[in-house]
């Protein structure tokens, strides 16, 4: 297996970084903390969607490139080490990768071409409140109005619509609803990242449902679709680790103390080299977990239960791995830098915050190596095992 990007992912990845790199509003960059959490860059979402990056996982037919996981990996890795917090993930390839596997044909034609276009930031509402990522949902549908609250849900702020996981006479499904409906209250605060996130409430909001699929076509669709995201922010994740090295390095070899620089001393030097190797390990994982994805295309009516057991499994593989090469460079890159590396004028502290972030995705650290541990495939997780991660 070729664990490096082809020429065409790497001009991608170039033409990514050529974009973001120095774009206004870089979070990167210092200057004074937003009280309420970094705005949306909406002119640069949109020149991202004119070179084509919101369209990537989205069929041609509906105006998208048709681009494989391993794509979508090279965009997400690029923009982790820029440190650039746009959510192309969870505001456009998720609901994408969703619409595609659940919605008619008039649905996917309504949404998908405007996803492409970056005409429509449709989030999911997913996460709630003392509920594991994969346990059933508390929302409700009756009568084509939905009820309920969903938690962290990323651009809710200047959504046009969201994709809520709900239940409606017993059978699970995810329903559009307009985010200017009727019902739809939006509270807006900031996570570990800087980021806008909003915990949106719906009482007795207007909902389409997705489709007419049956509860376990459902159940394997976001199974899916989360194994494609875990994988995709994995990428961004590597990225990231990347960068905070990098700053890392570049800070021992002008701080001084006892008038020396700090990359004379030994001891310093070595955890700089340790930080190397793990996150050489952790990209290593991470795109072996995207090439193994490639195996199993397409949408969920065309993966078998196999084929989804071993896709949802790799990714659970690599991200119980990378959760855990992300605390280490985190804890390392703020530790090397001191006290510096905690404050929002440093570089390090962002990426520090978004490794922290990363953690956190999709149910959390300890939700998906409990995924991991308890699958039917126990053998699938062998980073849990190995690292001596073992969940009752």
């Amino acid at each position: 297996m070729d664990l490096s990007l082809n020429d065409e992912q790497q001009m991608l990845a170039d033409a990514v970084r050529d974009l973001f790199s120095g774009a206004d509003g870089d979070p990167t960059a210092g200057g004074e903390a937003p009280e309420n959490g970094l705005d949306f860059r909406r002119d640069l979402w949109n020149q991202a969607a004119e070179m084509g990056l919101t369209a990537l996982p989205i069929a041609e037919e509906h105006g998208g490139a048709g681009a494989g996981i391993a794509e979508v990996w090279a965009t997400t890795s690029t923009l982790g080490t820029l440190g650039a917090p746009e959510p192309l993930v969870d505001a456009a390839y998720v609901p994408a990768w969703l619409i595609a596997d659940l919605g008619t044909a008039d649905q996917k034609t309504a949404w998908l071409s405007r996803i492409a276009a970056g005409e429509a930031v449709v989030p999911l509402a997913h996460a709630e409140k003392g509920t594991g990522w994969d346990a059933d949902r508390g929302a409700t549908v009756t009568d084509g109005a939905l009820t309920g609250v969903k938690r962290a849900v990323v651009v809710a702020d200047v959504a046009d619509a969201f994709l809520v996981t709900a239940v409606a006479d017993g059978v699970p499904g995810v329903f559009l609803v307009a985010a200017d409906a009727a019902g739809v209250s939006v509270d807006v605060h900031r996570d570990a990242e800087w980021v806008r996130t909003a915990t949106v409430s719906f009482d007795g909001a207007p909902a389409e449902k997705l489709g007419d699929p049956d509860a376990a076509t459902v159940t394997a669709s976001l199974r899916r679709v989360t194994a494609l995201a875990r994988i995709a922010q994995g990428g961004r994740a590597v990225g990231l680790m990347e960068t905070a090295l990098k700053l890392t390095v570049d800070y021992l070899k002008v701080r001084k103390q006892f008038g020396v620089t700090l990359n004379r001393f030994q001891t310093l030097t070595q955890r700089c080299a340790q930080m190397f190797s793990d996150v050489e390990l952790a990209r290593s994982m991470s795109l072996w977990a995207a090439a193994a994805a490639e195996s199993f295309p397409g949408t969920v009516e065309t993966l078998s239960d196999s084929d989804l057991e071993a896709l949802a499994a790799t990714a659970l593989d690599s991200h119980n791995f990378l959760v855990r090469q992300a605390r280490v460079i985190a804890e390392e890159a703020v530790q090397l830098h001191g006290g510096i590396g905690v404050t929002y004028e440093a570089a390090v502290s962002h990426y520090a915050a978004a490794l922290t972030g990363f953690r956190q995705l999709y149910g959390g650290e300890l939700g998906a190596r409990s995924a991991g541990v308890s699958s039917a495939s126990p053998e699938s997780a062998p980073s849990a095992l190995l690292n001596n991660e073992l969940i009752p």
